[in-house]
């Protein structure tokens, strides 16, 4: 009997002990059912196409689900962010929104969580609300814009902004950013060539950053009260006709070959048949 007894204790034993020696594997990435994930990712990466951009999301989403098991977690996630903004590149107004939310749940990058908040947001035709929102976001990246190429000199271009999206109408709203308003901003940008480029202070930079903030925080408010919530942050800069730098990628390269991404492949040419001579009467 009591040989019996230790016979049992003796199974059971080796039963926690060999769980305990899978549940350690699989933590560590290693064991037959990693191994078997790891092939399922590399048959899916080698099957993404750029005419089924909602696969690279999947993918992407599926991966960090998956990445907190294992012990490449931090490759995992980088190559799900890579996945998720190639998927957007490729249909900016299809994926692009989805894409963009992924990239704010998943990045460590403030101004890049910024960045892809503006999009989603001028993405999003969901809501009267929403549509108002992403028409004040529109209106103040214009703004944001147009003071980059106000900032480096390029009138030109600083002018052709500003006059996109009500931007002249939003300065004229705000004095504190450049006093003046638009005319200041417009005088400012054919005096260039001769005077140089015009300086900003710190208080009217802040106050550019704290609007572009409180712009894409959702809610309209004073710069000096966004700047005391949100803080001074990386100005978004948005263009939804510019995939490669919307999203940092390039949606041409979107075919994993084993090692890196590469060019679709070319379309087949269309073969045609040599017209026919009508024979002569």
């Amino acid at each position: 009997m009591r040989r019996a007894i230790n016979a049992r204790v003796h199974a059971v034993r080796l039963v926690v002990l060999a769980g305990a020696v899978l549940s350690m594997a699989s933590m560590a990435g290693l064991g037959p059912v990693s191994d078997g994930w790891r092939d399922e990712v590399s048959r899916r990466l080698a099957a993404l196409r750029p005419e089924r951009p909602a696969e690279y999301l999947a993918l992407a989403e599926d991966l960090v689900d998956r990445a907190s098991n294992g012990g490449a977690a931090d490759v995992d996630r980088a190559m799900a962010r890579t996945l998720a903004s190639i998927g957007g590149a490729i249909d900016v107004h299809g994926m692009g929104r989805s894409a963009a939310l992924f990239l704010v749940e998943n990045s460590s990058n403030d101004g890049e969580r910024s960045r892809m908040l503006a999009v989603a947001a001028l993405l999003d035709p969901a809501s009267d609300v929403r549509v108002e929102a992403a028409e004040r976001t529109e209106s103040v990246l214009a703004l944001v814009r147009a003071f980059s190429f106000y900032r480096r000199g390029d009138g030109i271009r600083a002018k052709e902004a500003l006059g996109r999206s009500d931007a002249a109408a939003l300065l004229d709203r705000h004095a504190d950013i450049l006093k003046g308003g638009s005319a200041r901003f417009r005088a400012d940008c054919d005096a260039m060539r001769s005077s140089g480029v015009p300086a900003m202070s710190d208080v009217q930079v802040e106050a550019l950053h704290a609007l572009a903030s409180g712009s894409i925080a959702g809610a309209p408010r004073s710069w000096s009260e966004s700047l005391a919530r949100i803080g001074p942050a990386t100005l978004p800069e948005v263009d939804l006709d510019d995939p490669r730098s919307l999203f940092g990628v390039d949606p041409e390269l979107s075919v994993w070959d084993g090692k890196a991404w590469t060019p679709r492949p070319a379309a087949p040419a269309k073969l045609t048949a040599p017209a026919v001579k009508p024979r002569g009467r």
